[in-house]
Protein backbone atom coordinates (compact mmCIF):
# COMPACT_ATOMS: atom_id res chain seq x y z
CA UNK A 1 0.00 0.00 0.00
CA UNK A 2 2.84 2.05 0.19
CA UNK A 3 2.77 2.41 -3.43
CA UNK A 4 -0.03 5.12 -3.08
CA UNK A 5 2.73 7.44 -1.53
CA UNK A 6 4.39 8.11 -4.48
CA UNK A 7 1.50 7.99 -6.89
CA UNK A 8 2.58 10.98 -8.86
CA UNK A 9 6.02 9.34 -9.88
CA UNK A 10 4.42 6.16 -10.36
CA UNK A 11 2.11 7.18 -13.00
CA UNK A 12 4.89 9.18 -14.79
CA UNK A 13 6.83 6.56 -14.82
CA UNK A 14 3.82 4.69 -16.22
CA UNK A 15 3.06 7.10 -18.75
CA UNK A 16 7.16 7.22 -19.64
CA UNK A 17 7.49 3.70 -20.48
CA UNK A 18 4.17 3.00 -22.18
CA UNK A 19 4.62 6.26 -24.57
CA UNK A 20 8.58 5.60 -25.38
CA UNK A 21 7.34 2.56 -26.62
CA UNK A 22 4.92 4.10 -29.05
CA UNK A 23 7.48 6.59 -30.14
CA UNK A 24 9.27 3.66 -31.69
CA UNK A 25 6.32 2.06 -32.82
CA UNK A 26 4.36 5.20 -34.66
CA UNK A 27 7.93 7.24 -35.49
CA UNK A 28 10.51 6.23 -38.21
CA UNK A 29 13.73 7.98 -37.64
CA UNK A 30 14.06 10.80 -40.47
CA UNK A 31 16.92 10.58 -43.19
CA UNK A 32 18.30 13.63 -44.90
CA UNK A 33 19.55 13.56 -48.24
CA UNK A 34 23.31 13.45 -48.65
CA UNK A 35 24.74 16.57 -48.66
CA UNK A 36 27.97 18.24 -49.58
CA UNK A 37 27.85 22.43 -48.65
CA UNK A 38 25.98 23.04 -45.78
CA UNK A 39 28.85 21.81 -42.89
CA UNK A 40 32.23 23.61 -43.39
CA UNK A 41 34.43 20.95 -44.53
CA UNK A 42 37.05 21.91 -41.59
CA UNK A 43 34.12 21.17 -38.92
CA UNK A 44 33.23 18.07 -40.89
CA UNK A 45 36.96 16.97 -40.31
CA UNK A 46 36.51 17.30 -36.72
CA UNK A 47 32.97 15.79 -36.70
CA UNK A 48 35.24 12.95 -37.96
CA UNK A 49 37.71 12.66 -35.18
CA UNK A 50 34.90 13.39 -32.28
CA UNK A 51 33.17 10.26 -34.27
CA UNK A 52 36.39 8.48 -33.52
CA UNK A 53 37.19 9.60 -30.22
CA UNK A 54 33.34 8.73 -29.41
CA UNK A 55 34.02 5.24 -29.68
CA UNK A 56 36.21 5.28 -26.22
CA UNK A 57 33.57 5.98 -24.29
CA UNK A 58 32.68 3.64 -21.64
CA UNK A 59 29.37 2.04 -21.30
CA UNK A 60 27.98 0.31 -18.50
CA UNK A 61 26.84 -2.50 -21.11
CA UNK A 62 30.67 -2.99 -21.97
CA UNK A 63 31.75 -6.02 -21.01
CA UNK A 64 35.36 -5.23 -21.27
CA UNK A 65 37.54 -2.12 -19.66
CA UNK A 66 38.50 0.72 -22.26
CA UNK A 67 41.76 1.32 -21.91
CA UNK A 68 42.23 5.69 -22.20
CA UNK A 69 38.73 6.24 -22.42
CA UNK A 70 36.79 9.31 -23.89
CA UNK A 71 34.81 11.28 -21.78
CA UNK A 72 32.36 13.97 -23.89
CA UNK A 73 32.82 17.53 -23.77
CA UNK A 74 31.53 21.20 -24.51
CA UNK A 75 33.00 20.32 -27.60
CA UNK A 76 30.95 17.40 -28.15
CA UNK A 77 28.00 19.25 -27.90
CA UNK A 78 28.44 21.77 -29.52
CA UNK A 79 29.16 19.91 -32.85
CA UNK A 80 26.28 17.99 -32.15
CA UNK A 81 24.05 20.76 -31.95
CA UNK A 82 25.50 21.94 -35.50
CA UNK A 83 24.54 18.85 -36.96
CA UNK A 84 20.95 18.72 -35.06
CA UNK A 85 20.29 22.26 -36.21
CA UNK A 86 21.11 21.45 -39.60
CA UNK A 87 19.04 18.32 -39.33
CA UNK A 88 15.53 20.30 -37.95
CA UNK A 89 16.43 23.05 -40.61
CA UNK A 90 15.98 20.34 -43.25
CA UNK A 91 12.06 18.93 -41.43
CA UNK A 92 10.60 22.42 -41.03
CA UNK A 93 12.11 23.70 -38.04
CA UNK A 94 12.09 27.78 -38.15
CA UNK A 95 14.98 29.35 -36.04
CA UNK A 96 14.07 32.26 -33.34
CA UNK A 97 15.63 35.33 -32.84
CA UNK A 98 17.40 35.82 -29.73
CA UNK A 99 14.65 37.96 -28.37
CA UNK A 100 12.14 35.11 -28.77
CA UNK A 101 14.75 31.91 -27.48
CA UNK A 102 14.89 34.07 -24.21
CA UNK A 103 11.13 34.27 -23.61
CA UNK A 104 10.37 30.82 -24.75
CA UNK A 105 13.00 29.90 -22.02
CA UNK A 106 11.51 32.08 -19.39
CA UNK A 107 8.01 30.60 -20.05
CA UNK A 108 8.60 27.20 -20.13
CA UNK A 109 12.22 26.69 -18.04
CA UNK A 110 11.36 29.64 -15.37
CA UNK A 111 14.98 31.36 -17.00
CA UNK A 112 14.82 35.07 -17.02
CA UNK A 113 18.56 36.71 -17.08
CA UNK A 114 20.32 33.10 -17.26
CA UNK A 115 19.12 32.58 -13.80
CA UNK A 116 16.12 30.34 -12.62
CA UNK A 117 15.19 30.81 -8.70
CA UNK A 118 14.03 27.08 -8.45
CA UNK A 119 15.92 25.02 -10.58
CA UNK A 120 19.83 24.30 -10.85
CA UNK A 121 21.27 25.35 -13.67
CA UNK A 122 24.62 25.63 -15.43
CA UNK A 123 25.05 28.45 -17.75
CA UNK A 124 28.25 28.48 -20.30
CA UNK A 125 28.75 30.30 -23.13
CA UNK A 126 26.61 28.11 -26.19
CA UNK A 127 24.31 26.60 -23.65
CA UNK A 128 22.36 26.04 -20.53
CA UNK A 129 22.54 22.92 -18.69
CA UNK A 130 18.82 21.46 -16.97
CA UNK A 131 20.31 19.38 -14.57
CA UNK A 132 18.37 16.25 -14.25
CA UNK A 133 19.86 14.70 -10.76
CA UNK A 134 18.18 17.94 -8.61
CA UNK A 135 19.41 16.87 -5.48
CA UNK A 136 23.10 16.55 -5.92
CA UNK A 137 25.47 18.81 -4.85
CA UNK A 138 26.13 21.74 -7.92
CA UNK A 139 29.76 20.98 -7.67
CA UNK A 140 28.96 17.06 -8.77
CA UNK A 141 26.56 18.16 -11.40
CA UNK A 142 29.37 20.62 -12.48
CA UNK A 143 31.71 18.14 -12.92
CA UNK A 144 29.53 15.28 -14.71
CA UNK A 145 27.92 17.69 -16.77
CA UNK A 146 28.34 15.54 -20.27
CA UNK A 147 27.94 12.03 -19.03
CA UNK A 148 25.44 10.27 -20.14
CA UNK A 149 21.88 10.79 -20.66
CA UNK A 150 21.24 7.64 -18.59
CA UNK A 151 23.28 8.87 -15.65
CA UNK A 152 22.77 12.46 -15.31
CA UNK A 153 19.59 13.19 -17.18
CA UNK A 154 20.39 16.45 -18.36
CA UNK A 155 19.27 18.56 -20.94
CA UNK A 156 20.93 21.31 -22.99
CA UNK A 157 19.21 24.79 -24.59
CA UNK A 158 21.69 25.76 -27.25
CA UNK A 159 22.21 29.23 -27.55
CA UNK A 160 23.23 29.92 -30.78
CA UNK A 161 21.38 27.31 -32.39
CA UNK A 162 18.15 28.07 -29.77
CA UNK A 163 17.12 24.39 -29.38
CA UNK A 164 16.37 22.15 -26.93
CA UNK A 165 18.71 19.40 -26.89
CA UNK A 166 18.95 15.43 -25.32
CA UNK A 167 23.20 14.80 -25.85
CA UNK A 168 23.88 12.45 -28.38
CA UNK A 169 26.45 10.79 -29.89
CA UNK A 170 27.25 11.81 -32.95
CA UNK A 171 27.08 8.35 -34.62
CA UNK A 172 23.25 8.36 -33.69
CA UNK A 173 22.82 12.08 -35.89
CA UNK A 174 25.21 11.61 -39.29
CA UNK A 175 27.27 9.60 -41.15
CA UNK A 176 30.13 11.07 -43.35
CA UNK A 177 31.28 9.48 -46.33
CA UNK A 178 34.83 9.07 -47.99
CA UNK A 179 34.23 12.04 -49.98
CA UNK A 180 32.91 14.61 -47.01
CA UNK A 181 29.43 14.25 -48.03
CA UNK A 182 27.26 13.29 -45.35
CA UNK A 183 23.38 12.28 -43.96
CA UNK A 184 21.99 13.62 -41.76
CA UNK A 185 19.58 11.15 -39.52
CA UNK A 186 16.38 12.99 -36.90
CA UNK A 187 14.48 11.74 -34.68
CA UNK A 188 11.14 12.69 -35.16
CA UNK A 189 10.68 13.52 -31.61
CA UNK A 190 13.61 16.19 -31.75
CA UNK A 191 11.71 18.05 -34.76
CA UNK A 192 8.48 18.15 -33.01
CA UNK A 193 10.19 19.01 -29.08
CA UNK A 194 12.01 21.88 -30.94
CA UNK A 195 8.97 23.29 -33.59
CA UNK A 196 6.35 23.09 -30.42
CA UNK A 197 8.86 24.30 -27.70
CA UNK A 198 9.84 27.49 -30.16
CA UNK A 199 7.66 27.32 -33.03
CA UNK A 200 5.03 27.10 -30.72
CA UNK A 201 3.46 25.01 -33.69
CA UNK A 202 0.24 23.21 -32.90
CA UNK A 203 0.77 20.06 -35.20
CA UNK A 204 3.89 19.55 -33.58
CA UNK A 205 1.87 19.85 -29.70
CA UNK A 206 -0.47 17.25 -31.16
CA UNK A 207 2.10 14.72 -32.27
CA UNK A 208 3.84 14.82 -29.09
CA UNK A 209 0.33 13.92 -26.82
CA UNK A 210 0.27 11.25 -29.69
CA UNK A 211 3.69 10.06 -29.10
CA UNK A 212 5.36 11.39 -26.31
CA UNK A 213 3.90 12.50 -23.40
CA UNK A 214 6.80 11.62 -21.31
CA UNK A 215 8.03 14.78 -22.31
CA UNK A 216 4.95 16.72 -21.85
CA UNK A 217 4.80 15.46 -18.18
CA UNK A 218 8.40 16.75 -17.44
CA UNK A 219 7.78 19.98 -18.52
CA UNK A 220 5.28 20.50 -15.89
CA UNK A 221 6.69 18.60 -13.36
CA UNK A 222 10.12 18.95 -13.50
CA UNK A 223 10.08 22.46 -14.86
CA UNK A 224 7.12 23.88 -13.65
CA UNK A 225 5.32 24.82 -17.21
CA UNK A 226 1.75 25.46 -16.08
CA UNK A 227 1.04 27.60 -19.13
CA UNK A 228 -0.24 25.09 -21.40
CA UNK A 229 -4.38 23.64 -20.44
CA UNK A 230 -3.48 20.70 -21.96
CA UNK A 231 -0.61 19.69 -20.44
CA UNK A 232 -1.76 20.35 -17.36
CA UNK A 233 -5.14 18.73 -18.03
CA UNK A 234 -2.96 15.17 -19.04
CA UNK A 235 -1.52 15.43 -15.70
CA UNK A 236 -4.35 15.94 -13.12
CA UNK A 237 -6.38 13.61 -14.98
CA UNK A 238 -3.82 10.96 -14.78
CA UNK A 239 -3.29 11.80 -10.91
CA UNK A 240 -6.91 11.68 -9.95
CA UNK A 241 -8.35 9.42 -12.03
CA UNK A 242 -5.12 7.00 -10.99
CA UNK A 243 -6.85 6.80 -7.85
CA UNK A 244 -10.14 9.24 -7.03
CA UNK A 245 -10.17 8.08 -3.14
CA UNK A 246 -6.60 9.53 -2.67
CA UNK A 247 -7.52 12.59 -4.89
CA UNK A 248 -5.34 14.63 -2.61
CA UNK A 249 -2.01 13.64 -4.35
CA UNK A 250 -3.16 16.30 -7.12
CA UNK A 251 -1.98 18.69 -4.83
CA UNK A 252 2.02 17.65 -5.27
CA UNK A 253 1.91 18.83 -8.61
CA UNK A 254 0.29 22.36 -7.54
CA UNK A 255 2.55 22.69 -4.23
CA UNK A 256 6.20 21.76 -4.70
CA UNK A 257 9.50 22.24 -2.88
CA UNK A 258 12.13 23.36 -5.14
CA UNK A 259 15.66 22.68 -5.67
CA UNK A 260 16.47 24.99 -2.48
CA UNK A 261 13.65 23.86 -0.66
CA UNK A 262 11.43 26.94 -1.28
CA UNK A 263 7.66 26.73 -1.67
CA UNK A 264 6.74 27.03 -5.40
CA UNK A 265 2.83 27.18 -6.50
CA UNK A 266 2.00 26.27 -9.56
CA UNK A 267 -0.79 29.00 -10.16
CA UNK A 268 -1.48 27.87 -13.82
CA UNK A 269 -2.56 24.74 -12.61
CA UNK A 270 -4.91 26.51 -10.12
CA UNK A 271 -5.82 28.80 -12.65
CA UNK A 272 -7.14 25.60 -14.74
CA UNK A 273 -9.18 23.86 -11.94
CA UNK A 274 -11.35 27.24 -11.43
CA UNK A 275 -11.96 27.05 -15.54
CA UNK A 276 -12.77 23.66 -15.40
CA UNK A 277 -14.71 23.69 -11.86
CA UNK A 278 -18.64 23.65 -12.81
CA UNK A 279 -21.97 22.87 -11.52
CA UNK A 280 -21.65 19.26 -12.44
CA UNK A 281 -17.91 19.18 -11.43
CA UNK A 282 -15.61 19.99 -8.70
CA UNK A 283 -13.58 17.23 -8.16
CA UNK A 284 -10.19 18.65 -8.28
CA UNK A 285 -11.77 21.94 -5.80
CA UNK A 286 -12.56 19.26 -3.48
CA UNK A 287 -9.52 17.25 -3.62
CA UNK A 288 -7.55 20.56 -2.78
CA UNK A 289 -9.85 20.84 0.41
CA UNK A 290 -9.16 17.16 1.28
CA UNK A 291 -5.63 18.30 1.20
CA UNK A 292 -5.88 21.29 2.94
CA UNK A 293 -7.47 19.16 6.22
CA UNK A 294 -4.34 16.58 5.69
CA UNK A 295 -1.98 19.80 5.70
CA UNK A 296 -2.54 20.37 9.05
CA UNK A 297 -3.79 17.52 10.39
CA UNK A 298 -1.35 14.81 9.23
CA UNK A 299 -1.44 12.05 6.84
CA UNK A 300 -2.45 8.72 8.07
CA UNK A 301 -0.72 6.93 10.66
CA UNK A 302 -1.40 3.66 9.34
CA UNK A 303 1.02 3.25 6.60
CA UNK A 304 -1.29 1.31 4.49
CA UNK A 305 -3.36 4.36 4.59
CA UNK A 306 -1.08 6.50 4.10
CA UNK A 307 -1.33 9.05 0.88
CA UNK A 308 2.00 11.16 0.87
CA UNK A 309 5.32 10.00 0.55
CA UNK A 310 6.26 12.94 3.01
CA UNK A 311 3.78 13.93 5.45
CA UNK A 312 2.51 17.66 4.04
CA UNK A 313 1.84 18.51 7.50
CA UNK A 314 5.89 18.03 8.18
CA UNK A 315 6.95 19.32 4.94
CA UNK A 316 5.91 22.90 4.78
CA UNK A 317 6.10 25.64 7.39
CA UNK A 318 3.61 27.45 9.22
CA UNK A 319 3.78 30.47 6.24
CA UNK A 320 4.08 28.23 3.57
CA UNK A 321 1.00 25.99 5.00
CA UNK A 322 -0.81 29.46 5.30
CA UNK A 323 0.27 30.71 1.70
CA UNK A 324 -1.12 27.20 0.20
CA UNK A 325 -4.78 27.77 2.01
CA UNK A 326 -5.05 31.14 0.42
CA UNK A 327 -4.57 29.80 -2.67
CA UNK A 328 -6.99 27.08 -1.65
CA UNK A 329 -9.63 29.13 -0.70
CA UNK A 330 -8.82 31.63 -3.54
CA UNK A 331 -10.48 29.35 -6.01
CA UNK A 332 -12.52 27.00 -3.92
CA UNK A 333 -14.72 29.76 -2.17
CA UNK A 334 -16.06 31.78 -5.07
CA UNK A 335 -16.57 28.36 -6.84
CA UNK A 336 -18.73 27.32 -3.97
CA UNK A 337 -20.79 30.74 -4.38
CA UNK A 338 -21.03 30.67 -7.94
CA UNK A 339 -22.13 26.97 -8.42
CA UNK A 340 -23.77 25.40 -5.07
CA UNK A 341 -27.48 25.65 -4.97
CA UNK A 342 -30.33 23.00 -4.06
CA UNK A 343 -29.96 21.58 -7.53
CA UNK A 344 -26.23 21.08 -7.12
CA UNK A 345 -26.48 19.54 -3.86
CA UNK A 346 -25.31 15.90 -4.85
CA UNK A 347 -22.07 17.19 -6.01
CA UNK A 348 -21.39 20.32 -4.02
CA UNK A 349 -22.58 18.50 -1.05
CA UNK A 350 -20.03 19.58 1.62
CA UNK A 351 -21.61 21.69 4.42
CA UNK A 352 -19.44 24.62 4.67
CA UNK A 353 -15.87 25.61 2.82
CA UNK A 354 -12.48 24.15 3.89
CA UNK A 355 -11.55 27.65 4.68
CA UNK A 356 -14.07 28.25 7.29
CA UNK A 357 -13.83 24.72 8.37
CA UNK A 358 -9.80 25.51 9.06
CA UNK A 359 -10.95 28.83 10.96
CA UNK A 360 -12.65 27.00 13.26
CA UNK A 361 -10.10 24.27 14.09
CA UNK A 362 -6.71 26.29 13.40
CA UNK A 363 -8.02 30.35 13.66
CA UNK A 364 -3.99 30.52 13.50
CA UNK A 365 -4.16 30.41 9.74
CA UNK A 366 -6.24 33.22 9.28
CA UNK A 367 -3.99 35.61 10.95
CA UNK A 368 -1.27 34.58 9.04
CA UNK A 369 -3.34 35.43 5.53
CA UNK A 370 -3.62 38.72 6.90
CA UNK A 371 -0.06 39.12 8.56
CA UNK A 372 1.46 38.80 5.15
CA UNK A 373 -1.13 40.96 3.18
CA UNK A 374 -3.30 38.18 1.34
CA UNK A 375 -0.34 36.74 -0.19
CA UNK A 376 -1.05 39.39 -3.03
CA UNK A 377 -4.40 37.54 -3.84
CA UNK A 378 -7.26 40.86 -4.52
CA UNK A 379 -9.67 39.31 -3.05
CA UNK A 380 -8.59 36.93 -0.13
CA UNK A 381 -9.96 39.97 2.03
CA UNK A 382 -13.39 39.46 0.81
CA UNK A 383 -13.18 36.11 1.18
CA UNK A 384 -11.98 35.87 4.71
CA UNK A 385 -14.70 38.84 5.13
CA UNK A 386 -17.43 36.03 4.17
CA UNK A 387 -16.34 32.91 6.41
CA UNK A 388 -18.87 34.25 9.54
CA UNK A 389 -21.82 34.16 6.81
CA UNK A 390 -21.05 30.19 6.82
CA UNK A 391 -20.93 30.15 10.53
CA UNK A 392 -24.42 28.08 11.98
CA UNK A 393 -26.80 30.50 13.70
CA UNK A 394 -26.27 31.31 17.50
CA UNK A 395 -28.20 28.28 19.73
CA UNK A 396 -28.39 26.06 16.24
CA UNK A 397 -27.27 22.17 16.87
CA UNK A 398 -23.59 21.74 15.78
CA UNK A 399 -24.97 18.23 14.44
Amino acid sequence: MKTKAILVSLITLLIMSSCRNKVKQNSSIIDQETQKTMIPIKIVGEIKQHLEDQKRIQSDEDDEIIENPYKRNSRDLELASLVMSEGLKNNGFRPVSDEVFNERIKEIFGIDNLKNPHYKIHVADNHITLFGQQKEDYKFLVRNEFGGFADTENYYLLRKEHLFFEFQSLRYLIKINEDNSYKITVEPYHIHRNKYLFNKDKISLAWLFNNDKPFLSMLLERFGYDKESKINKLMLDSIYNGNSERGELIANLIFVKDSFNKLQIRKGILKYIKENTSTTDNRFIYALGDFMDVLYNGDAKDDSHKIFNEDPSKKFTALEKAEIVANIAYIENPAIEKYKSPESSLVWNNAGSSLYNLSVSHPEVIKIIEEHNYFGLPKMKEIIAKLQEEAPPIGADPE
